[in-house]
C-alpha cells in the first residue's frame, strides 16, 4: 500500500480499509479454504475426500492467526506433518485382527511422544499427533490409510499455501495494524497511571508490545520498513516511560497520551513515514518528564542496529519446561487416552474414537484452566450436535455443508481471539459436522455429547489425582520466576535500551504468567489452593519494584 502524507482520507476509502484489515482478511481466508474445496468435491462427485481434505484444512485454519509468517508458517506445517503421520499410524493398527490391543498399544505409544511434544511448547504438532491417530481409529480406512493421511495433509497444506501468498501481499499491513494497537494500548496504559486501573491495563500491553515485537520485521533498508521498526522501538521506549511515571507517582501529561493516540491513527491510515512525526515534535517539550521525552525522540541509526540485533522473536516469551515435567505430561497423557479408548471399546465397540480425541483436546497443557477447558469442550459438543443434526435434517446436502463451512470458518478467527472458550464453541461444531458425515455417524449424537461429557470427567478425575499441571507451571513456582526475571531486570543497570526493554518487559511477562495461574486456581478442582492469597500480595509487591527499578535505571547516571 503506498504510504501517502497526511491527507484526510475519505470516508469511503478509510471503510474500504476497515473491511480489509487483518482480522477481516483472516475470516476472509478461512471461509475460502474450507468451502472452495468442498465446491471442488460437489462438482467431481468426491464428497468424502473433499471432506476429508477439510478436516485437514480446518485444523489448519485453526492455527492461522495474525503472528509473524515465520511462526505462524511452521506451526500449520507441522499441524500437514503431525496429523498425517497420526492418521496414518491410528488407520494402520484399525485395520489388524487384534485392533483392540494394537489400537491401545499405538495410543500409548503415540501419546508419549505427543506429550512429550506438547509440554515442550510444540503444543500443536504433538497435539494433532495424537488427535490423528484417534481419527485413523475411527475412520477405519481400511485400503485408504495413506490416501486418508494424505488428503488431510494436503488440506492442511492448501490453507498454508493460501496464507503464504496473503502474507507477502499484507505483511506491511500487518504490522501497521498490531503496532497501531500497541500504541492505542500504551495511550490507555498512560491515561491510567496512577489509578488503581494502571495494574489491570498493563497485561494487555504488555501483550500487544509482545505481538508488535513478534510481528514487525527488523530493518531492511527501505524506508518503510526502517520507519515501521523505528515506531517499534520508540513504542518500547514509551512502555518504559510510562512505567517510570507510574514508579514516580507522577501523571502522564495529556499531550503524551494524544500523541501516542495520534501514532496510531497515522499506522492505521498507512501513513507510516509521518507516524512518529508527532511524537518527535513533542520530545522537545520541556513540560514533559525527561524520561518520557528521551522516549519520543528518534532513534538513532546506531541504535536501530542495536535493536535489530537484541529484539527478541517468540522464542524469547517462550517459558521452557524441565525434561522431566515433559516426561511426566506424555506419561499421563497416555494412561488418559488409553483409559478413554478402554471405557470407549466397552460402550461402543472397535473405532470409538470421539472418547480419546476428547481427553486429547481437554487435556491441553497451553489453554488455560482445565475446568474452563472441560466446560468448552462439553458446551462446543453440545452446539456441534445441534448444527449436526439441522444440517442432517436438512438432508446435508453438499451445498448445505458448503454453506455452513463457509460462514462457522469465517467466525472461528475471532472467536479465537476472543479466548479458549469462543474458540472451543466455534471450532467444535464445525469438526463435528465433517467427522460426522465422513463417517456416517449420524445417529450417534446424543452419544457425542454423553463421551465428551465423560472424557471431561476423566480428564477432572485425572487431574484431581495426580495435578497434570507441570510443576515449573504451578503458581509458587511461576511467583519464584517472577523473583528472578526481576533481579535480571534490575541488573540491566548500564544495558543499552532495547536490552533494557526486553528485560523489563520479560519481568512484566513473568509476572502476568504467575497472576493467570494464580487466578485460574479458583477455578479447579484440586484443592492446592494453598498460600494464593499471600502470592498475588508478593505479586503486587513485585510490580511494584518494576517500576521503582525501571526509575532507578533511568535516573542512573550516564558514562
Amino acid at each position: 500500500m503506498r504510504e501517502r502524507a497526511g491527507r484526510p482520507t475519505p470516508p469511503a476509502r478509510a471503510l474500504a480499509r476497515r473491511l480489509a484489515s487483518a482480522e477481516v482478511a483472516l475470516s476472509a481466508r478461512a471461509a475460502l479454504c474450507l468451502s472452495l474445496p468442498l465446491v471442488v468435491g460437489y462438482v467431481t462427485g468426491r464428497h468424502l475426500d473433499a471432506i476429508l481434505f477439510d478436516i485437514g484444512a480446518l485444523w489448519a485454519v485453526s492455527q492461522d492467526g495474525l503472528d509473524q509468517w515465520a511462526r505462524r508458517g511452521p506451526r500449520m506445517l507441522a499441524v500437514a506433518a503431525a496429523a498425517a503421520l497420526g492418521v496414518a499410524c491410528g488407520g494402520a493398527v484399525a485395520t489388524r485382527s487384534d485392533a483392540a490391543l494394537a489400537v491401545a498399544l499405538c495410543y500409548a505409544a503415540v501419546a508419549l511422544v505427543a506429550g512429550f511434544v506438547e509440554a515442550t511448547f510444540g503444543a500443536t504438532a504433538g497435539a494433532y499427533l495424537i488427535v490423528g491417530a484417534t481419527l485413523g481409529v475411527g475412520l477405519d480406512p481400511e485400503g485408504r490409510v495413506l490416501l486418508t493421511a494424505g488428503l488431510m495433509a494436503a488440506g492442511a497444506l492448501w490453507v498454508w499455501a493460501v496464507a503464504r501468498v496473503m502474507n507477502l501481499r499484507r505483511r506491511r499491513a500487518n504490522q501497521r495494524a498490531v503496532l497501531a494497537a500497541a500504541f492505542d494500548d500504551l495511550a490507555g496504559l498512560a491515561r491510567a497511571v496512577g489509578t488503581p486501573a494502571f495494574h489491570a491495563r498493563r497485561g494487555g500491553a504488555v501483550a500487544s508490545l509482545d505481538l508488535a515485537q513478534d510481528v514487525v520485521s527488523r530493518p531492511n533498508g527501505t524506508p518503510v520498513g526502517d520507519a515501521l521498526f523505528a515506531a517499534l522501538v520508540v513504542a518500547l521506549r514509551a512502555g518504559e516511560a510510562v512505567s517510570y511515571l507510574e514508579g514516580r507517582g507522577q501523571g502522564a501529561d495529556a499531550s503524551l497520551v494524544e500523541a501516542l493516540e495520534e501514532v496510531a491513527r497515522h499506522l492505521r491510515a498507512g501513513e507510516t513515514l509521518h507516524a512518529l512525526a508527532h511524537l518527535e515534535r513533542l520530545a522537545g517539550d520541556e513540560a514533559l518528564a525527561p524520561a518520557a521525552r528521551r522516549a519520543l525522540a528518534p532513534p538513532s541509526a546506531d541504535e536501530l542496529a542495536r535493536a535489530g540485533a537484541v529484539v527478541s522473536t517468540h522464542r524469547a516469551t517462550r517459558p521452557e519446561v524441565p525434561v522431566r515435567e515433559r516426561l511426566r505430561f506424555g506419561a499421563i497423557l497416555a494412561v488418559a487416552v488409553v483409559g478413554a479408548d478402554l471405557l470407549g471399546v466397552a460402550l461402543h465397540g472397535p473405532h470409538a474414537f470421539w472418547l480419546p480425541m476428547s481427553v486429547v483436546f481437554i487435556l491441553r497443557p497451553d489453554l488455560g484452566p482445565l475446568m474452563a477447558r472441560a466446560l468448552a469442550r462439553t458446551l462446543g459438543t453440545v452446539l456441534g450436535v445441534g448444527v449436526a443434526a439441522l444440517v442432517a435434517r436438512l438432508g446435508h446436502s453438499q451445498v448445505d455443508l458448503i454453506v455452513l463451512s463457509c460462514v462457522m470458518a469465517a467466525v472461528v478467527p475471532p472467536a479465537q481471539r476472543r479466548g479458549n472458550v469462543a474458540a472451543v464453541v466455534a471450532f467444535t461444531p464445525l469438526v463435528f459436522v465433517f467427522l460426522g458425515l465422513a463417517a456416517s455417524a449420524q445417529s450417534l449424537f446424543v452419544t457425542r455429547i454423553v463421551d465428551t461429557a465423560l472424557a471431561a470427567a476423566l480428564v477432572l478425575v485425572l487431574d484431581g489425582l495426580l495435578w497434570t499441571t507441570a510443576p515449573s507451571r504451578r503458581p509458587e513456582a511461576l511467583v519464584a520466576a517472577a523473583r528472578a526475571s526481576l533481579a535480571r531486570y534490575a541488573a540491566a543497570a548500564g544495558a543499552d535500551p532495547a536490552t533494557r526493554h526486553l528485560a523489563r518487559r520479560a519481568a512484566l511477562r513473568a509476572l502476568a504468567r504467575a497472576r493467570a495461574a494464580t487466578r485460574s486456581t479458583r477455578g479447579e478442582l484440586r484443592g492446592a489452593r494453598r498460600g494464593v492469597t499471600g502470592a498475588r500480595r508478593e505479586l503486587d509487591a513485585l510490580e511494584a519494584e518494576v517500576d521503582a527499578t525501571t526509575v532507578r535505571l533511568l535516573e542512573r547516571p550516564v558514562g
